[in-house]
């Protein structure tokens, strides 16, 4: 897949409605005091633009172009030809930059926490960062997780290590989730969705070219590497069982059209009425493993969990086993040594997303705690930031009352898109 910029001409409208404090380091001044409920806020003087006059990047307009004829070129033609995408990004626009600084920021939370032994965030970070010890582990970390596949005996023991699995974010045959029911949204209901699939989609398998079929071929070799550096015997072999399995499963899945259909994919049945629409895989007991309690469920893509079912039926266990191997390694390789995580970056991130290189480990550490300790990192940051004048009023505080909501009012007219919190900052 090539390397793709985004085009973001709408952001960067957006942005030049709005305060941002990208040109500056210096944190936001501090709310004037609110003397009484009825006291107007105080307002801050209006921050420098980061990008031109006025929020807007006009010199990256390619006025050559007429708006009517392309609209995308008109408005970022000459940003987009003198703009390179960094090594370690398969896009870049203002988005992009705009998380690189939420990076940055909270690097130096990270930074400052690590000598804290106390600290959470700054003990995740710093075991993340300790890349001579992940090294010197190898495998260890994930070893009995890894025995626990390779001790499947029986086709029960694999339903019920496939809920294990689903708890450990580890990939399986079908996927599932908890959400509002689309016709009873008083409801809660677990849908049960086409899944199994190492490479992005069905396509990836099925559609002939050049393209696709080189994809093909680099996912086979990238499975037998995979499976030497875990020190398994005959990966080539092993390798082309796992390609012709998910090739499969790809036949029966849906495309991402039909997935997309609201309609299509409301199918509300019983566990009994699954099991008798896709027999072959012990539904129940998987559901039952993975603590879903309800006797009703929403079926996404029958004919697809039809096809999987009949197709897991008659797979060999061991090629089973295997998949669910190869699945473990790819979900844990940023936290296995850098020949896994090397391997598994150099096919996902090279050879289907078009990126030349992994980031660096600080960005991919401060990642790994933002996503494992978000409410913390929150706090750290908001804390350096802002300050505790920005805590935001509370909910049963009428509106339009009070210092406290006051406050809340000037502070997010002052720094509406430069907090990570308000929707760039992921957790």
């Amino acid at each position: 897949m090539h390397r793709s910029l985004i085009a973001l001409a709408l952001a960067s409208v957006s942005l030049s409605a709005c305060s941002t404090r990208l040109a500056s380091e210096a944190p936001a001044a501090a709310p004037a005091p609110v003397e009484s409920a009825a006291a107007a806020p105080a307002h801050a003087p209006t921050p420098k633009p980061a990008i031109g006059d006025y929020g807007f990047d006009t010199a990256g307009m390619d006025r050559s172009v007429a708006p009517g004829d392309n609209f995308y070129r008109y408005a970022n033609g000459t940003w987009e030809k003198n703009t390179p995408i960094p090594a370690d990004k398969s896009n870049y626009g203002l988005f992009t930059v705009l998380d690189d600084l939420s990076k940055q920021r909270t690097q130096e939370i990270l930074d400052a926490a690590k000598g804290d032994t106390t600290s959470k965030i700054g003990n995740a970070y710093t075991s993340y960062l300790d890349a001579a010890t992940v090294e010197a582990k190898g495998l260890a970390p994930i070893k009995p997780w890894l025995d626990a596949i390779k001790a499947v005996k029986t086709r029960a023991d694999y339903v019920s290590i496939l809920a294990q699995a689903a708890r450990n974010g580890v990939g399986r045959p079908f996927s599932g989730f908890v959400g509002q029911d689309d016709k009873a949204p008083d409801n809660y209901i677990f849908t049960l969705a086409q899944s199994g699939l190492g490479m992005p989609d069905r396509d990836y398998y099925l559609q002939p070219g050049a393209t696709m079929e080189a994809n093909r071929k680099a996912y086979v070799a990238h499975l037998a590497r995979m499976f030497a550096l875990a020190g398994e015997p005959d990966g080539e072999k092993r390798a082309a069982a796992i390609m012709a399995l998910e090739t499969g499963i790809a036949k029966a899945h849906w495309t991402r059209v039909e997935s997309r259909d609201a309609e299509k994919t409301y199918n509300k049945m019983t566990v009994a009425e699954l099991a008798k629409l896709a027999p072959g895989f012990d539904f129940a007991q998987m559901l039952k493993a993975s603590g879903v309690n309800s006797d009703t469920l929403i079926v996404a893509q029958p004919s697809a969990i039809k096809g999987e079912a009949a197709l897991i039926a008659k797979t060999p266990l061991a090629v089973l086993k295997d998949q669910l191997l190869i699945r473990s390694l790819g979900s844990f390789a940023d936290y296995l040594p850098d020949a896994i995580a090397d391997e598994n970056f150099a096919f996902y991130g090279t050879t289907l997303s078009g990126t030349p290189q992994r980031e660096e480990r600080w960005k991919r550490a401060v990642d790994f705690v933002k996503g494992s300790l978000g409410e913390e990192v929150g706090k750290a940051y908001v804390a350096k930031r802002h300050g505790p004048a920005y805590r935001r009023a509370p909910l049963d505080e009428p509106r339009g009352q009070g210092a406290r909501a006051q406050e809340a009012r000037q502070f997010h007219a002052q720094d509406r898109l430069s907090r990570p919190l308000a929707g760039l900052y992921r957790a």
